[in-house]
């Protein structure tokens, strides 16, 4: 069989279109895009700079190039934004890409308020970008239009988990005429209940008199999400929603685990109540100290940090407003208090095995 070149030019552009449309088709349903830093900073009422890093993979063997487009953030909720993604040339072990400090227009509040609810408290969280408008060029055809669109799981701050790293008492200088303990409650929050004082109680507060303590909390993030919240005030309570502390400090979040110091005045009869409600769970129920209702609920005594304002951005502030974890590690606070929760071997148990040992020895 004879083919004139004329044939076998079109068989051979019949054969390269083919290939594109392929990698085409590749790039658009079966590339993976994954974000491993989502930082969203200069917040404002209406507006934040938002910086990504991510890597487009599964695109194929031949390199192609993306033109610049914009995609809508959308989250749970809804679309709360817009972001540009650069000029992409795709290579067939991954390709890098990095948006730095981009502003972007809040379009929806409650929808970037329930992304960001959502990826702080949960296992994960769907970020879907869409309409991306764009063009592919390749194999040396093109530029072909195509809508771009993916939907991405990020892995969420799973409360996240708090725990006690330090905690010290904040020794103020004597000023004339002044308590040596400052307050550094805000003005507008209602004075601490001490309706809590019983001997007992005061007798495990030991002699210490100070009542403002600063705590460094060590916070993990397996998230993508980097954010400044600014000043922050929180409440640690006890499991009877109980103030305890209120604690005001700066909370940056950054990827991996952070650390976050707070100041604030503490509520000893609160404190040395749940140290003794701690203890005692520990020592008449199981070895963490669970307590279990007849439908299966804990109903331990532990400490909670409960957030309460922000001083940023309104949508900031609801966040915060959000967060409500219990927290690890309360026995390094107790005893900066001169309180103890250790968990104890309960006696009847040491006294059983005693029992039981001695029976073995008479036979």
């Amino acid at each position: 069989m004879v083919f004139s070149f004329q044939t076998l030019v079109q068989q051979h552009n019949s054969e390269m279109e083919s290939a594109f449309r392929s990698l085409v088709d590749t790039i658009v349903r079966g590339s993976k895009l994954s974000i491993s830093l989502l930082r969203i900073s200069s917040v404002t009422e209406d507006s934040f700079h938002v910086t990504l890093e991510a890597r487009l993979t599964r695109t194929g063997p031949v390199s192609a190039t993306i033109a610049p487009m914009t995609l809508d953030l959308c989250g749970p909720a809804g679309q709360f934004g817009k972001v540009t993604l650069p000029a992409i040339t795709t290579q067939a072990y991954g390709t890098e890409i990095d948006v730095t400090s981009q502003p972007v227009k809040i379009i929806d509040t409650e929808a970037l308020k329930a992304f960001i609810r959502n990826i702080i408290k949960n296992d994960s969280v769907v970020l879907s970008l869409r309409n991306g408008e764009t063009f592919i060029t390749a194999l040396s055809l093109g530029p072909r239009e195509v809508l771009y669109e993916k939907e991405l799981e990020l892995s969420g701050m799973k409360g996240p988990i708090v725990k006690v790293n330090a905690a010290s008492i904040v020794q103020a200088p004597q000023v004339a005429g002044t308590s040596s303990i400052p307050n550094v409650m805000p003005s507008n929050v209602t004075p601490f209940n001490t309706s809590l004082t019983t001997a007992s109680i005061s007798s495990t507060a030991g002699s210490s008199s100070g009542n403002t303590i600063s705590v460094v909390f060590h916070v993990a993030n397996p998230s993508p999400l980097e954010m400044s919240f600014g000043t922050c005030f929180f409440d640690i309570q006890n499991h009877e929603g109980k103030l305890l502390a209120e604690l005001k400090g700066r909370l940056d979040i950054r990827r991996k685990h952070f650390q976050a110091t707070f100041q604030g005045n503490v509520n000893r009869a609160v404190a040395a109540k749940l140290a003794a409600d701690m203890r005692e769970a520990a020592n008449n129920g199981s070895k963490d100290g669970k307590r279990v209702d007849e439908r299966g609920n804990d109903r331990s005594p532990r400490m909670r940090l409960v957030g309460k304002r922000c001083a940023g951005a309104g949508w900031c502030d609801e966040t915060i407003k959000g967060i409500d974890v219990p927290v690890q590690n309360a026995d390094k606070l107790f005893r900066v208090l001169g309180m103890d929760a250790s968990l104890e071997e309960p006696n009847n148990k040491r006294s059983s095995i005693t029992k039981w040992t001695q029976k073995l020895m008479l036979r």
